[in-house]
């Protein structure tokens, strides 16, 4: 009996990485292609991060916008937002209404009624106000880092996605493709597949991770999709992760529901405190091993070269 022909071994694909500051940091793409070298299959695949943000500015200073008192201030040395908020909530942590309000013998997150009403409101309201106006520096470097990311996609998006575009056709078209998209770059990554020119692009899998696309979505903030308009989305298999520590990640089963877009959110626990939860995705191994199972599932139902479309 004559042997049955076998075709080649797929060959290794791609986890093009799209960071959520658009820039890449190199711990964070050690931290993918570690745990992907974890996982039978997906060994050895490539990792590859766009600098999909590269002309954005790489540091701005806020100082010349806030009020006189702050620029005698030295702003501090590292744009930290975990420093920030630690250093804002131990200073809100000792304020007097809060401590007073702490020790009564209410149960806990139920004060007694005598706090409520428009005296606690004033005293805790003036607590945050004071720790932000001590901290304000640090706090809005960190805010700032991040918004003017935002502000940068949403003034340059064309651009940013035709470079993802570009690197995405630059890949070898006979291997597959895994489009890994953390935080805002997960935005990118959902826009570019939901765009006319998405058919001229192979990707066999959309992996979000700390993604606020729903909430984009439902903002009707995306590029070419939104709740009163028909464009369609993402049409390749999509697999959403998020953590109810990660106070920036969403989820888009219900919110995607009847826009043909197959999409499985998928809960991480990291027990992280926030913004630690928002990056500790990279380090999970479960991501990892839904990201192959996912893969796999879609190779195996996937037409002719893998796309989707």
């Amino acid at each position: 009996m004559e042997p049955i022909p076998v075709g080649p071994p797929e060959k290794p694909g791609t986890l093009v990485f799209l960071p959520g500051t658009g820039r890449p940091n190199p711990g964070f793409t050690d931290q993918i292609r570690e745990q992907a070298a974890l996982v039978p299959g997906l060994s050895d695949y490539g990792v590859l991060a766009v600098d999909w943000a590269a002309a954005a500015p790489d540091e701005v200073s806020f100082v010349p916008a806030l009020p006189p008192r702050y620029l005698a201030d030295d702003p501090p040395g590292v744009s930290d937002a975990s420093m920030a908020l630690a250093l804002f909530g131990m200073d809100l942590g000792a304020a007097d209404p809060l401590q007073r309000a702490a020790s009564a013998d209410a149960p806990p997150g139920r004060p007694d009624t005598a706090f409520l009403g428009e005296t606690l409101q004033d005293l805790v309201l003036g607590a945050v106000t004071n720790a932000g106006i001590r901290h304000r520096i640090r706090l809005t470097d960190a805010a700032g880092s991040f918004f003017s990311k935002i502000a940068f996609y949403l003034r340059h998006g064309p651009a940013a996605r035709a470079g993802i575009a570009e690197t995405l056709r630059s890949l070898d078209q006979d291997a597959p493709v895994v489009l890994f998209g953390h935080s805002l770059g997960s935005v990118a990554a959902v826009d570019l597949l939901s765009s006319p020119e998405v058919r001229e692009l192979r990707v066999d899998l959309l992996v979000t991770v700390g993604s606020p696309a729903p909430w984009f979505y439902l903002l009707d903030a995306l590029a070419y999709l939104g709740p009163t308009r028909s464009g369609p989305g993402p049409a390749v298999p999509w697999l959403n992760f998020w953590d109810e520590r990660d106070l920036l990640s969403f989820c888009a089963e219900r919110v995607f529901a009847g826009r043909e877009v197959n999409v499985t959110d998928s809960e991480v626990e990291s027990g992280k405190p926030f913004p630690e939860s928002h990056t500790a995705y990279f380090t999970d191994p479960r991501v990892y091993r839904l990201l192959w199972e996912n893969l796999q599932e879609a190779r195996g139902t996937a037409s002719g070269n893998g796309t989707g479309r």
